[in-house]
């Protein structure tokens, strides 16, 4: 079982950092949500929302972890008003963990299947594993985040004298970056070209068809 409130675990897995913790209230509590922070006890920021606000153990994944020093607490706010902050706890996320990270079609699928693992008393570490491996995609060769920096590499060895386009598309399908000719080998877009973290789809086409369509992470 989890260690009940305020204190919680966390465990790295897959790229992914898993926290478990045991909600002791019966009732009255309006939402639980998990915070994250890089200096300890300042700068949190909410990055979710627990699914259930019920008495009983809990779990959150956080599919973007930061590289380096990850700091959690997580908090609750209850009917009558009052808050609630746990104690903190970190965990460190290298580089090569990042870079070992299977993109996701869907974080909700995730979170679900560690919901799932958690109330049927599975391994949840093992639960998070397989189930990235049944969202995940191919790298690709060509558009892929550098594990490094978080910026978008892009690499066309005959993009001197082949026409290759590129857009990128939120969760809904909406574009929100196109690049119409890509006319050097190694482009490296920044990150900040996006609006948010998250999944991004892509596109690329070479010659006026699509070459190849793809995923990549925003963090």
């Amino acid at each position: 079982m989890a260690p009940p409130l305020p204190d919680f675990n966390v465990v790295t897995k897959e790229g992914f950092n898993i926290i478990t913790f045991y909600n002791s209230y019966e009732n009255g509590v309006k939402v639980i949500t998990v915070q994250r922070s890089a200096d300890s006890n300042v700068n949190f920021t909410t990055i979710g929302t627990v699914a259930s606000t019920k008495k009983g153990n809990a779990v959150f994944v956080d599919t973007r972890p930061m590289v380096g020093k990850n700091w959690y607490q997580v908090t609750m706010e209850f009917n009558s008003g009052v808050d609630f902050k746990s104690n903190l706890r970190s965990i460190i996320v290298d580089s090569a963990m990042i870079a070992q990270q299977k993109p996701l079609v869907s974080t909700e699928d995730l979170q679900k299947a560690a919901n799932k693992a958690l109330a049927e008393s599975k391994p949840i570490e093992k639960v998070v594993e397989s189930q990235a491996k049944e969202l995940s995609f191919p790298k690709s060769r060509y558009v892929f985040s550098n594990p490094f920096t978080g910026d978008i590499n892009i690499e066309l060895n005959d993009a001197l004298n082949t026409s290759y386009k590129l857009e990128f598309f939120d969760s809904n399908k909406k574009k929100i970056l196109s690049i119409p000719r890509i006319n050097e080998k190694v482009v490296i877009l920044d990150k900040r070209n996006f609006n948010q973290m998250g999944l991004y789809s892509f596109k690329l086409y070479k010659n006026g068809t699509i070459f190849e369509e793809g995923f990549v992470s925003i963090y």
